[in-house]
């Protein structure tokens, strides 16, 4: 069997494969460009927390236009066709994604946190410039060290059967050690670890949040409470955004992990695409849970879907009621002022 080739399938198991991830990559694409319409469309959306959302929708939609169609085709064919100009492409966007991802998951979660526990420091921390710049940041970090390890000889991309995609494969051993100490603790451990611990402080805030608020109905007071509804919504959706990226990606570290080290001599053809499909899944299901919970996204998308919706319609109408109550707001004062110049009169 050639390196390039699938191997014997059954028509049943081609015809399954093929179209599940056709399914998948078409449900992403327009999910994903969704997101980034929604944005582009409503002003209101343009928040900083929804920068880190772009950057994840981006990530999903080369995923989407480059790994998923090239994979599809080759699940069809049964074999990997495009050549190795194409394949160290396709290579560098899955490897990408892979590296990228967690940290940008790991800003969005420490934008969280600094969002609802540390108020008072967020916009020095997070202005639209500077989370522009840690996103950037993130992606040219990954982009280096992908090309390093390539252009000095540690690294080589080549087409992986038992995935469907190309990937990074090491030619040393010691290259391997030294690539896996740095990536393991920068790119898995550190941002699940880091993840974790600001879900965490975030919920122990939104608990005494509630407890606050609950107090203040009990007695009638009106203490300020400093977490909006929307930013607790924003909140939780991006923490079920976490938790379905681990469940997707998790078995592909360690999975990986095993075959690199050689603690198992090998798996079933099934069990690592299965795997590999989990990872398209994760590229997936984002504006799904964006719509599920954050009721800015789903207007916005029944929008986009209807196609009939001006995009600013709701700007609009919050503009002119916003212009009404400041104009019946002057005309108030001025009467004020009016009926005093009487009275001194």
């Amino acid at each position: 069997m050639s390196s390039l080739s699938l191997g014997h399938r059954d028509a049943g198991i081609v015809a399954l494969e093929s179209t599940s991830l056709i399914i998948l990559n078409v449900v992403s694409l327009l999910g994903n460009t969704a997101i980034c319409l929604a944005v582009y469309r409503n002003k209101q959306l343009r928040t900083i927390t929804n920068l880190y959302i772009i950057a994840l929708a981006i990530c999903d939609l080369t995923s989407a236009v480059i790994v998923m169609p090239s994979s599809s085709v080759v699940l069809v064919k049964g074999e990997w066709i495009f050549g190795d100009v194409f394949c160290n492409l396709q290579g560098f966007f899955v490897v990408m994604n892979i590296y990228a991802s967690p940290c940008l998951m790991t800003l969005t979660a420490i934008n969280r946190y600094v969002r609802i526990c540390r108020t008072g420091i967020y916009h020095k921390l997070f202005s639209k410039r500077k989370s522009m710049l840690w996103i950037f940041a993130v992606y040219a970090t990954v982009t280096a060290y992908i090309v390093t390890q390539v252009l000095v000889g540690n690294q080589k991309i080549q087409f992986v059967s038992g995935y469907a995609v190309c990937s990074t494969t090491h030619l040393g051993e010691t290259a391997k050690l030294i690539h896996y100490s740095i990536i393991v603790p920068a790119f898995v451990v550190g941002p699940i670890i880091l993840t974790t611990l600001c879900y965490y402080k975030v919920f122990r805030c939104i608990r005494r949040h509630n407890k606050d608020l609950a107090t203040s109905l009990r007695t009638g007071s009106s203490a300020a409470l400093s977490i909006s509804r929307r930013e607790l919504r924003v909140s939780i959706s991006l923490f079920v955004v976490v938790i379905v990226f681990a469940f997707c990606w998790i078995p592909l570290w360690i999975l990986a992990l095993l075959f690199r080290f050689q603690l198992v001599d090998s798996l079933s053809r099934h069990v690592t695409l299965f795997i590999m499909f989990l990872v398209f899944i994760s590229s997936t299901v984002n504006p799904f849970i964006y719509a599920g919970i954050n009721t800015s996204f789903r207007r916005e998308f029944g929008r986009i879907a209807n196609f009939c919706s001006p995009p600013s319609e709701q700007e609009s109408s919050s503009f002119q009621l916003g212009q009404l109550k400041k104009t019946t707001d002057e005309e108030q004062r001025n009467k004020s002022v009016c009926s005093e110049e009487l009275n001194a009169v």
